[in-house]
């Protein structure tokens, strides 16, 4: 519960919901996901039931948590609630005892976009979520140090399972000219347009290393005030503001064919946009916080401002063929080790394998 459904159209938690659910469908284990009112005509996808709430998520997010939470209780033995926000409705299940499991997806009451009386709520459900979950869900080890250092008494019921990714080596010609670039001729962001993503600081990156390459940001245009002054200082021939793309095989193309992947994710543990541009052998240039060091295993290029985003763009570009080549082996690798879906999966049957149905 809590994602804006599946199949997968909106971010990283909708394609960690369709990915996981998929495959525990796959195991035997009977999966209900909760979706948008109007997000498909569909009831059932891959093997996992689907279920439309009266509304979407954007209308009224608590309304929608509150609909999907009383569904689990009615339905299910176990709830895995995606994101702390639902956690204001968790004493419901005092008279029902189902098994709630939650993700808290990041630091969510750091995120600079929601106003201050949201990040406050956001904080209380963190913790009122880590009081009466039953098992947590952190997808990196610097979550899990978070959690163990801020809630001492939630570190025994935390598990450390991460997000996957495929390996990608798909390139459609026909893709690259829809969006006016070239193979390996340009950078590449795919990212929400918020704040704390910094694409004023990687846009600013850019401009100042000079670099001849454009820039491609896919990513939705909110009419934000955030959006509208980035699009308004840095709209020009070398910046191209794509919009959402949510055809999987256009983003495959655009990730396995850019000269690097420039992230700037700054709240999150374990990023899937960032897990996909490694399976695409990309380059990444990342924003510098412990987060994507522990995914990309210290192993990348790292910026804090834009002069050091500048500077890597420019160390990108002196590369020659056998390093560049060491770079993009260094995060293919990470994938095929340790972030891949069937990995994954295994930890969180081990996980459900842990659970007491009374």
């Amino acid at each position: 519960m809590g994602t804006r459904g599946i199949p997968a159209r909106y971010g990283g938690f909708e394609t960690f919901a369709e990915e996981i659910s998929v495959l525990l469908a796959a195991n035997g284990i009977d999966v209900t996901v909760q979706c948008d009112f109007n997000s498909s005509d569909l009831t059932t996808y891959q093997g996992v039931n689907l279920w439309h709430a009266s509304l979407t998520k954007s209308e009224n997010p608590l309304k929608y948590y509150l609909e999907g939470f009383r569904y689990g209780l009615r339905n299910c033995d176990v709830i895995l609630a995606a994101s702390c926000a639902a956690s204001v409705f968790y004493p419901l299940n005092l008279f029902k005892r189902k098994v709630i499991i939650t993700n808290p997806d990041g630091l969510e009451y750091k995120r600079k976009k929601w106003p201050l009386a949201k990040r406050i709520y956001l904080k209380v459900s963190e913790m009122l979520s880590m009081a009466m979950s039953d098992y947590i869900v952190a997808d990196s080890s610097n979550i899990k140090r978070y959690i163990d250092s801020t809630y001492a008494f939630a570190s025994a019921k935390t598990r450390i399972i991460e997000y996957g990714a495929h390996l990608n080596h798909e390139v459609d010609p026909e893709c690259l000219h829809k969006y006016g670039v070239g193979k390996s001729g340009f950078y590449l962001v795919v990212s929400r347009l918020e704040p704390e993503n910094h694409l004023e600081m990687i846009l600013d990156g850019h401009k100042r290393s000079g670099t001849s390459y454009p820039i491609l940001i896919a990513g939705n245009i909110l009419e934000t005030e955030y959006v509208k002054k980035m699009m308004e200082s840095y709209a020009s021939e070398r910046v191209i503001f794509a919009g959402g793309i949510y055809n999987r095989n256009e983003l495959f193309t655009l990730r396995h064919s850019c000269k690097a992947y420039i992230h700037g994710h700054s709240v999150g543990g374990t990023n899937p946009s960032l897990l996909e541009s490694m399976a695409s052998r990309n380059i990444i240039i990342a924003h510098d916080n412990v987060f994507n060091r522990e995914v990309t295993d210290d192993g990348q290029f790292y910026f804090s401002t834009p002069e050091e985003c500048a500077r890597r763009i420019n160390e990108v570009e002196m590369l020659g063929d056998s390093d560049a080549e060491r770079y993009r082996e260094k995060g293919y690798r990470m994938i095929v080790d340790r972030y891949n879906w069937n990995a994954i999966l295994t930890k969180y049957l081990n996980l459900l394998g842990e659970v007491r149905l009374d």
